[in-house]
């Protein structure tokens, strides 16, 4: 039985075989979508010239995986079908590929050794820092908060300008003054002027920046310290909060002491934190000794005594000269005359010196067993705060006019660089002396050493150390018998 070609059953048959390719093969044949030529893949400069992807090596002249066998051919047969063929699908236009971008001659920019720290929520962090004749107490708060408290309708900077840093801290000085108060073992201690810095990175993770450097607005923070004098070691200490910004009700706080440390918070509710002593601070080291020069025994001469029994010798002498008698003979006499020469000779005594009136030092030993006691007082000097308690532990062991020169300069060699200005504390000393030999403008003795002085300070919640190795000449003359360091030549100076 013969099917005419335009038969309804053969118009099915093709609508069939149709509907079958286009489902088999996932394709939607309700539209056309319209792509255009694709752009070729760009890679990075630092990874070499652009690279177009192509085909497998291997896939030429392989059909894909997945369609069924006849669909690579030319046409479709129906099985079942005699005589039934469905015409290829054309294939779209494949446009001409653009040629490949020129590689770039530009070498890469190197990267950083290690990621800066970026801050990425608003934070607050305080420290305090309990030591010897000092409390410290320190607050870190993002720069962005710092500058929306500060001016909260200027728009925020992508960075801190020197200059801007600057404003910053002029303004957060003033705003803060009266922010924090302390008081130590019952007593209020004097408010000290606050202390502001733009300071790089994270809580106890500080980076180190320089001078006139400018900072990402995310990688700065805005730190206020107050120092507050103490007793050596106060019972209790109360630190009071009234920083609150931006709607801030919680300060985290971790206390440091000796090498041990603890935490607790002030919240908008309890503004005053308490930390309890306990014996936990370490106390001070204690002062060495002043040397003192021993100045040799005087001679006590009865002067007195003398006087008396040349007397008594002059007249006796008169008398024989004389050829004149005493009345009641002799006797008497000198019996009165020794009597007379033993109360004189307590009455009248004369101390006289014997040797040398200063000593003088010509060994290392000798030398060694002064000045290392000496240097020793001078560094713990500065476990002091304040400048008048400084000066009065100095003059035990430095008198003239290199006290004021030392102070100064002990000062600076004791004070962190940067902005903080937070005063190291020495935990080791030990000095040598090379040689000793006369003082050329007068008594005493010059000795040439050397010296180390290691110390440590905590900061920003992590701690600094600090080793300083001086080769000085040294001049110490006695004086109210004892020893004084009157000259100080530094020759060398070693930071390590």
């Amino acid at each position: 039985m013969l099917i005419h070609p335009s038969s309804p059953i053969i118009r099915c048959l093709r609508m069939a075989a149709l509907l079958g390719l286009c489902a088999h093969g996932g394709v939607m044949a309700q539209e056309t979508i319209q792509i255009g030529p694709l752009k070729p893949l760009e890679t990075l400069p630092s990874l070499g010239p652009s690279f177009v992807p192509g085909p497998p090596p291997g896939a030429e002249g392989k059909r894909m995986e997945g369609l069924p066998p006849g669909l690579e051919a030319p046409g479709l047969s129906v099985p079942g079908a005699p005589g039934l063929s469905v015409p290829a699908m054309p294939a779209p236009a494949t446009a001409p590929a653009p040629p490949a971008s020129p590689a770039t001659s530009v070498a890469p920019p190197p990267l950083p050794a290690a990621a800066p720290a970026v801050i990425t929520e608003p934070l607050a962090q305080a420290y305090l820092y309990m030591e010897p004749y000092q409390t410290r107490f320190e607050v870190l708060f993002d720069a962005a908060s710092t500058l929306k408290w500060l001016t909260p309708d200027a728009p925020e900077p992508a960075e801190l300008s020197a200059e801007l840093q600057e404003q910053v801290q002029e303004k957060a000085a003033l705003r803060a003054a009266e922010w924090c108060a302390l008081t130590s073992s019952g007593e209020v201690a004097s408010v000290p002027q606050v202390q502001v810095s733009v300071i790089k990175g994270l809580p106890a993770k500080t980076l180190p920046m320089k001078e006139g450097e400018a900072v990402p607005l995310n990688q700065a923070m805005v730190g206020f310290i107050w120092e507050f004098a103490t007793p050596p070691a106060p019972a209790e200490v109360l630190v009071t909060w009234k920083g609150w910004i931006n709607g801030r009700t919680v300060l985290p706080v971790k206390v440091f002491f000796g090498k041990q440390s603890e935490a607790g918070e002030i919240n908008s509710t309890m503004k005053t934190f308490r930390w309890r002593n306990l014996d936990r601070l370490p106390r001070p080291a204690p002062l060495a000794s002043v040397p003192q020069w021993e100045q040799p025994d005087p001679v006590r001469v009865p002067v007195g005594g003398i006087i008396w029994l040349l007397g008594g010798l002059v007249f006796y002498a008169y008398l024989r000269i004389k050829d004149h008698r005493l009345p009641g003979g002799s006797t008497p006499f000198v019996a009165v005359w020794l009597l007379g020469a033993v109360l004189m000779s307590q009455l009248l005594v004369v101390p006289v010196s014997v040797g040398p009136s200063k000593p003088r030092i010509t060994e290392v030993a000798d030398a060694q067993r002064i000045v290392s006691p000496l240097l020793r007082n001078v560094y713990r000097a500065f476990d002091h705060r304040a400048e008048s308690d400084v000066y009065d532990v100095l003059e035990r062991s430095v008198e003239g006019d290199l006290l004021r020169r030392l102070y100064l300069e002990t000062i600076q060699a004791l004070t962190l660089e940067g902005r903080e200005g937070t005063r190291v504390t020495i935990t080791k000393f030990q000095v040598t002396v090379d040689k000793v030999g006369p003082n050329p403008a007068g008594e005493g003795f010059v000795a040439d050493c050397n010296w180390m002085a290691e110390g440590n300070v905590g900061h920003w919640g992590h701690n600094h150390t600090r080793l300083n190795i001086y080769n000085a000449r040294l001049t110490l003359v006695p004086a109210k018998e004892e020893w004084k360091l009157t000259g100080l030549e530094v020759q060398e100076v070693r930071r390590l």
